[in-house]
């Protein structure tokens, strides 16, 4: 195998959000953070869609793989969608996990909430707010491990429009059944939007799965990716970028 699992974090997080399921999943895996927070600080103000994208191809020739596969969560969902699309030959499996994935000249924001952040304003929010939203299914002990890791967010990647989808991808939707900010109400319509067909699994669990349930998500993501990375980055050439 010369390839492995990419995961790339939501909005207002770190790539410290995945710590409990990248130490349980027996691939080799790399957390990646984006532009403007832990290993890559800059200006938030700046971060674009490009910057998020780039980061996550640079992530994978760093270590040396063709192919990889990509997971995403929550405003990852756009990141890795732009991702797959931009290089499908790349991608041995995308895996959204309670992510959004943004209609045609849609924003993150704009689907999850009704309207796109306010242009040039760092996204922060408040932690009752963010309890009820992200962590509604967590113990008080994992929200105190949790909580100190919430970062701003970027008010482009926020609105940042998707430029196509990707085809010919392999592609699983996880939804999680308790999730408050990513509902099962917006499943149906955000997979609408990719052109092949879509694997659906789900999770009894709130949106941050990757504290709740760690175990029952490595699981999963072992089961979903192992058979493709073993056969897929061993047989395909390497992709242009």
């Amino acid at each position: 195998m010369d390839g492995g699992v990419l995961l790339v974090h939501g909005g207002m997080c770190t790539s410290s959000c995945w710590s409990p399921v990248a130490e349980r999943l027996a691939l080799p895996v790399i957390a990646v953070d984006l532009p403007g927070r832990g290993s890559r600080r800059c200006d938030l103000l700046e971060v674009s869609l490009d910057d998020c994208v780039r980061t996550v191809l640079e992530c994978a020739d760093d270590a040396g793989w063709r192919r990889f596969a990509l997971v995403g969560h929550s405003l990852g969902g756009v990141t890795v969608t732009e991702t797959a699309h931009r290089c499908p030959d790349r991608i041995t499996h995308l895996v959204y996990v309670g992510a959004l994935i943004p209609g045609p000249g849609q924003g993150g924001c704009g689907l999850a909430y009704g309207a796109d952040w306010p242009a040039g304003e760092i996204a922060t929010i408040d932690e009752g707010v963010a309890r009820a939203m992200f962590g509604n299914d967590l113990t008080d002990d994992q929200w105190a491990t949790w909580w100190p890791s919430f970062v701003p967010e970027a008010p482009r990647l926020m609105n940042a429009r998707l430029s196509g989808y990707p085809n010919g991808v392999p592609t699983t939707y996880v939804g999680l059944t308790d999730d408050v900010a990513v509902p099962p109400t917006l499943w149906d319509e955000m997979t609408s939007h990719l052109p092949g067909p879509v694997d659906r699994r789900q999770i009894d669990a709130g949106h941050m799965v990757m504290w709740s349930k760690p175990t029952e998500l490595a699981a999963l993501l072992s089961e979903l990716l192992t058979e493709s990375l073993l056969t897929q980055t061993t047989s395909a050439p390497s992709a242009p970028r």
